[in-house]
C-alpha cells in the first residue's frame, strides 16, 4: 500500500521541467516512471531483498504481531493514510485539529515512533531516489559518450538537495504526517507499537526494510534511464 505513493512521487515532479525539455521526453520520463516504481515490481523485488536478510524465524516473530489485534489496527490505519494522504488532506487535518493540540503523552509517542522507526533517513530515501530517476532518465537521452553516469548523479543530487538540510526540512513536517497517519489509533496502540519497535526482533525487521526499499529504490531509478534510453528521441552528438 505505501509502495502505490512512489509513483506518483516521480510523477509530481515533473511539470516543473515543462517548458525546459522537449515535451517528447517529459511524455517518455511519465510513462518510465510508472512502469519502473510499479508498486508490484518493487515489493517484489523488496521481499527478494529481505529473504536474503532476514531469517525465516525472524519473519515468523514480526508477522506474529502484525498479526496481533494491535499490529491489525496499526497497519489498518497505515494502509488508509497511504491510500488518503496529499496535500490536501494534510492541510485538513492542520486546519481541523489547530485547536486541539494532542497530549503530551500522545505528542512524545508521535516524536519517539518518528525516531524510532527511522522516517527521516526513510522519506529522504525516496525523494532522493525519485530525483535520482529523473536526473537519470534525463542523462539516457545524450549520446553514449556524454552521459555522466549514476555515480556522478547521486552526488549532484546531494550537492543540491543536501542531506542534513533534506532532513530538517522533513523533521518539521513529520508530526503532521504521523498525526494524520495514527489519527484513529490509540495511545495504548501506539506505545504497544513502540515497544515492539525497539524490542530487537522489531528494530531487525524496520532496518531490514528500510534498507530493501532503499535498494529497490535504485534499482526502480536505473530502470528509469534504461526505459528513457528505449523510447525518448537522443540529444544530437
Amino acid at each position: 500500500m505505501q509502495l502505490q505513493a512512489v509513483p506518483k512521487s516521480f510523477t509530481d515532479q515533473l511539470p516543473q521541467l515543462r517548458g525546459q525539455v522537449p515535451d517528447e521526453l517529459l511524455l517518455a520520463l511519465t510513462d518510465a516512471g510508472r512502469e519502473a516504481y510499479r508498486p508490484e515490481l518493487m515489493a517484489k523485488e523488496i521481499a527478494e531483498i529481505l529473504a536474503q536478510t532476514l531469517q525465516p524465524a525472524e519473519m515468523r516473530k514480526a508477522i506474529g504481531w502484525l498479526e496481533t489485534g494491535v499490529g491489525r489496527r496499526v497497519t489498518l490505519a497505515e494502509e488508509r493514510a497511504s491510500a488518503s494522504m496529499d496535500d490536501a488532506s494534510l492541510k485538513r487535518y492542520a486546519e481541523q485539529t489547530k485547536d486541539q493540540l494532542p497530549s503530551a503523552r500522545r505528542q512524545k509517542a508521535i516524536q519517539e515512533l518518528i525516531d524510532v522507526t527511522g522516517s527521516l533517513d526513510f522519506t529522504a530515501k525516496l525523494m532522493e531516489g525519485t530525483a535520482l530517476g529523473m536526473a537519470i532518465g534525463m542523462d539516457s537521452t545524450q549520446p553514449v559518450q556524454k552521459r555522466v553516469g549514476v555515480a556522478f548523479l547521486r552526488k549532484q543530487i546531494e550537492k543540491v538537495m543536501p542531506k542534513e538540510q533534506l532532513k530538517e526540512t522533513l523533521r518539521q513536517a513529520m508530526p503532521g504526517i504521523f498525526g494524520y497517519t495514527y489519527r484513529e489509533v490509540s495511545d495504548a496502540d501506539l506505545e504497544a507499537y513502540l515497544a515492539f519497535l525497539r524490542s530487537p526482533d522489531g528494530k531487525r525487521v524496520n532496518d531490514a526494510i528500510a534498507d530493501a526499499f532503499g535498494q529497490a529504490m535504485i534499482a526502480a531509478s536505473v530502470r528509469v534511464g534504461q526505459l528513457v534510453d528505449q523510447r525518448a528521441p537522443k540529444q544530437p552528438v
